[in-house]
């Protein structure tokens, strides 16, 4: 795991030093760069060694020709098959990792080697002859890559959005079509970022940059979503095959493995497959029955401890505590984006665990549910799809009906209110609509209830939920199920799953990998019929069949839950000083972004539990931290 930047086009000496120094987190164990101010390029790197921990495998890497220059970040599982390849081809090594690997590949065949990796990586190719750039990201996003266009005839790009910063001439400026719809899902949709001018190479994609041409982007690939019939039985043996083979290339490395360890199907699933080639460290988050009063989460505990017990494997533990505003700053800033999970912090807490255990790389169960269904919302939309052939009077009222149901009320009985007013709040709207509806933790009225003249003036009549649903009405080539679990797969898993799962990994040293989102599991997956995904009620059926024998039942049939927090409780009690102080009227109006009379309103209704607006007011207070970190000040010069 490594980052990497570069700048071509309008050369700044010592530009590539800073960006390094700005995202030197994510390489502790080394950096380098390359600058050739003749041709106008600089590129740079830090590294994060796993694999090949040897100099031969420093960055940037140079063809033996000096033709091409590579930056590299990620990891080919598959790098020994294409080496011997290229070794029967004739070419020849000098190292035993996967960067020169993906150097000599990119040499012989140019971006149709691209298509043969297995991995997660995001990269840059410098051709001194052609004075082209290449970049590109692997097939579902799992490392992020930035770029940006600061001045005319100048192409920037980087890991993280902190070290584009470092470019002088780059303006930092809020998107607000991006910001309402981080408020609403929690992170922005296609390629925007909070920061206007600042895009992310879409996963699956490639950008080629020339001096004094247009910018070019292409697609090389593309979920292929098909409704293949499968034989249930075969199906099942093959899906458990391709995930076992998975967790087994994963398991590459030259430094300890871990894995996150919630209790949960997913991750229980590939710590029973990695512990099988060995002994395998875990490790989860805690928080107590009292903080849990408010929020109702499902407890992971009991079940991580059980499923630790039945691997015989070592977990560690870790609080999550109220004390999280010392902490919360700091991880948007690595963050990049106002990313407003609270699960972000149960990943932070974990890899950090993980790191000064001497672990370096974990694994995780992310992925799953994006390809097989898992989510309460895949559930919800199937069981409300009679609702559409109601009258729409009827419709009205049932939506009527629960706003009057109490959103925010304490213990069982509370949380099991809150699942039905948001499940029946919904039903007036269009499937596409209502499936947003489910994805979004707040409504688009109490959104933009909130939102200032200037906001509202700047975003018009778009709401958070409009691109993504243009997207899912102008894709033909999926359909059911299958049209939301491309938007999940294409925007919810990279913008915000494995966004929060590499930043906060790479903000301690650790490289998280997903098997979930191997090559030929993802391919196998996306072509089955819906109803093997979700039957009759049942998220991931599939895989839970497919996991029984390896996986307790238990932990199979138990409630869907994950690396969560208790952020209701916490914003009600432990973490009021700071809501009064990051949305009193003078720092809401001085920002200019929400109406100060509005914020109270929706903190009131929730502290009098009458409607759930915690996650609400979770965002806003990320989007002023954020804002304070990469609007008012440059972040780039924070380390």
């Amino acid at each position: 795991m490594c980052g990497i930047a570069g700048l071509s086009g309008d050369f700044i000496p010592g530009l590539m030093d800073r960006m390094n120094t700005a995202q030197r987190h994510r390489g502790p164990d080394g950096q380098g760069v390359f600058e050739n101010p003749a041709s106008e390029i600089a590129l740079g790197h830090v590294r994060l060694a796993v694999l090949d921990l040897s100099e031969s495998s420093s960055q940037p890497m140079h063809s033996s020709d000096g033709r091409y220059v590579l930056v590299f970040n990620g990891e080919i599982y598959n790098f020994r098959e294409l080496r011997q390849t290229l070794e029967s081809q004739g070419v020849a090594f000098r190292s035993r990792g996967d960067t020169e690997v993906l150097l000599r590949g990119l040499q012989a065949e140019g971006t149709a080697f691209i298509k043969k990796l297995d991995g997660m990586f995001a990269f840059a190719l410098w051709d001194q002859e052609q004075q082209e750039l290449l970049i590109a990201r692997d097939r579902l996003g799992v490392k992020p890559l930035y770029y940006a266009e600061p001045v005319p005839g100048a192409f920037l790009f980087a890991s993280e959005i902190k070290a584009m910063c470092a470019h002088p001439k780059l303006r930092r400026e809020p998107d607000f079509f991006a910001i309402q719809q981080h408020l609403a899902y929690g992170h922005s949709s296609g390629t925007r970022t909070a920061l206007r001018g600042i895009q992310r190479v879409p996963p699956g994609g490639i950008i080629r940059w020339r001096p004094n041409q247009p910018l070019k982007t292409e697609q090389y690939w593309t979920p292929p979503f098909c409704d293949q019939p499968q034989n249930f039985k075969d199906a099942k043996e093959q899906l458990r095959e391709l995930i076992s083979a998975a967790v087994h290339r994963q398991l590459v490395s030259d430094v300890p493995v871990g894995a996150f360890l919630s209790g949960g199907l997913d991750s229980s699933l590939i710590a029973r497959l990695a512990s099988e080639q060995g002994v395998l460290n875990c490790y989860t988050t805690t928080y107590s029955s009292a903080d849990n009063q408010l929020d109702q989460s499902a407890s992971d505990l009991p079940y991580a401890r059980f499923m630790a017990k039945e691997l015989g494997a070592r977990l560690e533990e870790i609080a999550m505590t109220s004390d999280v505003a010392s902490i919360w700053q700091r991880l948007i800033y690595h963050l990049d984006e106002p990313l407003a999970d609270p699960a972000a912090i149960a990943c932070y807490l974990i890899s950090r665990l993980a790191k000064e255990d001497n672990t370096t790389v974990m694994l995780s169960g992310q992925g799953a549910d994006e390809l097989l269904a898992g989510y309460p919302r895949y559930w919800a939309i199937q069981s409300t799809q009679q609702i559409d052939s109601l009258p729409m009077a009827m419709r009205s009222a049932i939506t009527r009906m629960a706003s009057v149901i109490p959103g925010a009320l304490p213990g069982r009985i509370g949380g099991t209110l809150r699942r039905v007013r948001r499940v029946l709040s919904e039903a007036q709207r269009t499937p596409i609509e209502r499936f947003l509806g489910y994805c979004s933790a707040t409504p688009s009225a109490s959104i933009r209830s909130i939102l200032s003249p200037d906001f509202l003036a700047a975003i018009g009549d778009e709401t958070a939920l409009d691109e993504c649903a243009r997207g899912i009405r102008n894709d033909p080539s999926a359909q059911n199920i299958n049209r939301f679990l491309r938007r999940d797969l294409g925007t919810y898993l990279p913008n915000h799953n494995l966004l929060y799962t590499d930043k906060m990994g790479m903000a301690t040293g650790i490289e998280t990998r997903v098997p979930f989102i191997d090559n030929a599991l993802v391919d196998f997956i996306v072509g089955l019929p819906p109803e093997l995904k979700i039957q009759k009620g049942t998220t991931k059926f599939l895989l839970k069949e497919a996991a029984r024998t390896l996986v307790p039942d238990r932990v199979i049939d138990r409630r869907k839950a994950g690396f969560g927090a208790p952020y209701r409780n916490w914003l009600r009690n432990d973490l009021s000083e700071m809501w009064n102080d990051l949305t009193d009227s003078e720092s809401v109006n001085r920002r200019g972004w929400f109406d100060p009379q509005a914020l109270a309103e929706i903190r009131h209704q929730s502290q009098t539990g009458k409607t759930d607006l915690y996650m609400l007011q979770w965002a806003v207070l990320t989007m002023e931290l954020w804002a304070r970190q990469f609007i008012d000040q440059n972040p780039a010069d924070q380390n």
